[in-house]
Parts: C-alpha cells; sequence; structure tokens
C-alpha cells in the first residue's frame, strides 16, 4: 500500500474531521472531504485555497505540490463522491444512531473493499457496524487532537474484523507516520479510560471541598501536565464527554465511584453549558488566567500524591486487564496528555 495509491474520505467538517483533513493532506493522497449539507462548504473551501495559496508563497510547497494538492482534493456535500475510496474515517458528532445510518448509506456508495473507520471516542465498531451487510470492514481509529501533535492513535477491532483489513489499516498507519495501538473492544478506549479514573478523582477532591476547578486545573498544569481536566472537558464538549463517560462505565461494576462526576457532567448539559463551543461550562469564556493558589501550599503535596497515585493504578490496572505493558501504556499516555514524565 502506497500513498500514491490511495484515496482517502474524510466525513464531518468539526474540529476533528477539519483537523484529519489538513492533517492527511500533507502524505499525498487524493483526498475526498465531506461536509454536512448545512455547512458552510463555499467558505471551507475559500479557506482550504488561501491555506495552499499561502503555503506556496511561502515556499513551503512547490508549483507542482499546489497543483497536485489543487487536483488530488475534492471538498463537497455528495457521499457520491466516495464511490472510489480504499479507506472512509468518519468524523461526525457522538451519536450512534448518526453515526449507523451514515455507515449504511456508506455501504450503498463505497467500493466493497473499501474500508469503514470511525473516529468515535467512545462507540465500539460491532455496535456502528450492526446494520451493515459486511461487518469485517469497519474498524475505529481513535485519532486525538490536534493530530499533528498527538502520535498515539487507537486502533479498534471487533471479532468481525478481518486480517486482511487489521494489515492494511497498520500500512495505512505506517504510511501517516502515527504510532498506534490494537486494541480489542474489550479494551477500546483505553488512554480516555485512563485519563477518566483521574479526572474522577479530580472532581472527587474538589467536591470535597478541599480547592475550586481553577485550582484544581492550575494545579495540574503546574506539577503533572500541560492540561487541567476541566478546561479538558470544557474542550472537548461536556455533552461528548457525558455521552462517553456514560459508554465507558457501562459495564462497570462500580459505576457509583463515577456517579458524582456524572451528574455533574449531566446538570452541565442540562444547563447547555457544553464548555468552549458555547461559552460556559465548568468555566465562563473568555477565562482570565488562573494563577495556583498560595493557600494550598500546606496540603498541595498530598492532593498531587493523591492525583499521581490515582494515574498509576490506573495504567496498571488497564495494563493488568489488557495485556499491554505498562511502559507502553505510560508511553502512550504521555503523548495523550503532552507530557514529558513519567506518569507511573
Amino acid at each position: 500500500m502506497s500513498n500514491e495509491q490511495l484515496t482517502i474520505g474524510i466525513v464531518g467538517e468539526g474540529k476533528m474531521g477539519t483537523n484529519l483533513f489538513y492533517y492527511l493532506l500533507n502524505f499525498g493522497f487524493s483526498l475526498i472531504w465531506v461536509c454536512s449539507r448545512d455547512a458552510e462548504t463555499d467558505k471551507i473551501i475559500r479557506s482550504f485555497n488561501k491555506k495552499i495559496k499561502r503555503s506556496l508563497d511561502a515556499g513551503i510547497i512547490d508549483n507542482t505540490a499546489y497543483s497536485d494538492l489543487q487536483g488530488n482534493t475534492n471538498i463537497t456535500t455528495e457521499l457520491q463522491h466516495l464511490k472510489h475510496c480504499d479507506l472512509i474515517i468518519e468524523a461526525i458528532p457522538e451519536n450512534i444512531d448518526l453515526k449507523q445510518q451514515l455507515f449504511i448509506e456508506l455501504e450503498r456508495v463505497a467500493p466493497c473493499d473499501c474500508i469503514f473507520a470511525s473516529n468515535s471516542s467512545s462507540i465500539n465498531p460491532s455496535e456502528l457496524s450492526k446494520f451493515l451487510l459486511e461487518k469485517t470492514r469497519l474498524i475505529g481509529l481513535h485519532f486525538f487532537y490536534p493530530v499533528a501533535m498527538k502520535d498515539i492513535i487507537e486502533f479498534i477491532i471487533s471479532v468481525n474484523t478481518s486480517l486482511d483489513v487489521i494489515e492494511r489499516v497498520k500500512q495505512f498507519l505506517a504510511l501517516i507516520k502515527r504510532n498506534h495501538l490494537v486494541l480489542s473492544e474489550t479494551d477500546s478506549f483505553i488512554l480516555n479510560k485512563i485519563f477518566l479514573d483521574f479526572q474522577n478523582e479530580a472532581f472527587l477532591i474538589v467536591s470535597e471541598k478541599n480547592m475550586t476547578i481553577s485550582q484544581m486545573d492550575a494545579l495540574i498544569k503546574n506539577y503533572l501536565f500541560p492540561v487541567g481536566v476541566f478546561d479538558f472537558c470544557d474542550s472537548v464538549g461536556n455533552d461528548i464527554m457525558l455521552t462517553s463517560v456514560r459508554n465507558y462505565i457501562r459495564d462497570y461494576s462500580n459505576k457509583d465511584h463515577y456517579m458524582k462526576f456524572t451528574l455533574e457532567l449531566e446538570r452541565l448539559v442540562h444547563e447547555h453549558r457544553f464548555g468552549v463551543k458555547c461559552g460556559s461550562g465548568f468555566y465562563s469564556y473568555p477565562v482570565e488566567a488562573n494563577d495556583e493558589d498560595p493557600t494550598l501550599n500546606d496540603f498541595k503535596t498530598k492532593i498531587i500524591e493523591r492525583l499521581q497515585y490515582t494515574l498509576a493504578s490506573s495504567i496498571v490496572r488497564f495494563s493488568s486487564q489488557s495485556g499491554i505493558g505498562t511502559a507502553i501504556l505510560n508511553n502512550a499516555m504521555k503523548e495523550y496528555l503532552g507530557s514529558e514524565k513519567d506518569l507511573y
């Protein structure tokens, strides 16, 4: 499999769909980007043309590369344009009904050897392929945002996934220069599940009235890694977070342990406080810089140690469950969180 031979489809013009499109532009594929019918497609096309023209003017690409990008890229609203794809990546909202319907439509359009990949962050391939005639070709490819900065992908396979599909996807991931974890559905979304343990513990500490959410995020960013728990939720979207958390803990025996955090997400969603995208979530936007509160000095070491213990314990637990080495999971989590420090 070589990139010159591949035609890749992307469905969805949201943050991740857009990010995927611009990352994959760098590898010489023929790209078809299908946006929803209510998207501002003309604006999206103008933005694409401006970006590649700036790259040409800045000497980042030459005239040949500029012409290739124009000739090999199709931004459209028509699924029919995906009829010659080798791989189609779905990046639409985290709604199982919408995703299932999309794949039903793609099965009618795409060639029989086209691989279907979902960028879902919480829904397994077997659930998404439920109504497909051919279930062997649908897999999960869970990219992390921003794609160019996160050198880790969760490649999720079901019991239906064919060996040929697995091998072809591995070749594709090698072409786009991205490390990956191959996960069964039992261990799917393992990095998010590990981080959920950390997020939940941070919220429990806040709910004990030991500190505010802004103090917690400041402490995490100053001493652990460059992303806070609550600004992470607001960035992803609390509606998406709620759906994901519900999916992750659905089969957990200790669901109650996550109840306070889940109820808080439910409250925010009920109040339409989805996060950055609507101007309000755990924070109101724009947010003023949050400095660490010096009054925390007496017990911040204990909080940091408690959070570190939670993260390390979660890595060990999921390593034991999945058979993936702790060192591999540690490195994957470091990439996921943008951390230079070992996490266990």
